[in-house]
């Protein structure tokens, strides 16, 4: 069977309250099975934004970063826009709550992230599935509730932009509290290092298709390759290139898993010039052929 790696904008999932919100770029959502008829199990899925989602009761297995989990009760998943997730199982009195955000909406309002631990969104290397002691998701639920409540007031209210800015910054600082000793080597970060950090990483995620020279993306920020290079990895422990090779690298599994995609149209969709050059990278990253990467795939 023919396996899309399906697409959805942050818009599609809020379609329904869009006229109902008062800030655009993040949604909060309770779901249950029964109103997840949309989402297909066992198909591949990318979103544009960022975010995490908590299991309240059931329970959810899920293939992250093409690893399986079950996700159960007082468990939750962070996700981004290089992140394909595909739901495999999910039981009868399954719910959760999720919340997403946009880069653009988190740099419009003037949230930045703070340290190694909050960049866990951004990577999949740095993807976390991980639990919460019940009173931490007693504690996220009041602050996302609010968030929702906040955003679809009918009318906006005194202050609204800074009590939506405030509780989202309350709700990553508590993020980072929880995932603090999964971190290593934390870092105190200057704004506009993390600014330059998130402008890279945007471009990363908008261009990467096309572009994979660390030059490019210096020259797009107007800095020099040596500056960016040496910013990325303080704040982030990885290099640009890392960075850049990673994203491309979720992307071209993907879609070597799917079998809508012939190698053909991979290379041409990632901009590949030929097949040597795309085995090569390919076998890089994972030490063999793209080819026999598929081939075991359906042995």
């Amino acid at each position: 069977m023919d396996r899309r790696i399906t697409f959805f904008t942050l818009k599609e999932f809020v379609a329904e309250q869009m006229n109902k919100q008062q800030y655009e770029g993040f949604t909060i959502c309770h779901l249950q099975k029964s109103n997840m008829t949309d989402i297909r199990s066992y198909e591949p899925m990318r979103t544009d934004s960022f975010g995490m989602s908590i299991i309240l009761k059931g329970t959810l297995g899920m293939r992250i970063g093409f690893s399986e989990q079950e996700i159960q009760e007082n468990m939750a998943f962070l996700h981004s826009p290089t992140t394909i997730i595909e739901f495999l199982e999910r039981s009868d009195d399954l719910e959760m709550i999720s919340f997403m955000f946009s880069l653009d909406f988190a740099k419009k309002i003037g949230m930045f992230f703070q340290g190694r631990s909050s960049l866990d969104f951004l990577f999949d290397n740095y993807l976390k599935v991980f639990s919460l002691r019940e009173p931490v998701v007693k504690r996220f639920v009041v602050y996302l509730e609010h968030l929702r409540e906040v955003n679809l007031s009918p009318t906006p209210t005194k202050h609204q932009a800074e009590i939506i800015k405030s509780t989202f910054a309350l709700l990553n600082y508590e993020i980072e509290s929880e995932l603090m000793d999964h971190v290593i080597g934390q870092v105190v970060l200057s704004g506009r290092k993390e600014k330059l950090c998130l402008d890279f990483i945007t471009l990363v995620i908008d261009q990467f298709h096309v572009h994979r020279s660390v030059q490019h993306y210096a020259d797009c920020l107007f800095v020099s390759r040596k500056y960016l290079s040496r910013v990325i990895k303080e704040v982030t422990g990885l290099s640009p290139l890392q960075i850049i090779e990673q994203t491309l690298m979720a992307e071209v599994t993907a879609k070597l898993r799917s079998n809508f995609y012939s190698i053909s149209d991979i290379m041409q969709q990632l901009n590949f010039s030929d097949l040597p050059t795309f085995s090569k990278f390919f076998k890089k990253n994972t030490g063999q052929s793209p080819i026999l990467y598929r081939k075991e795939l359906l042995t």
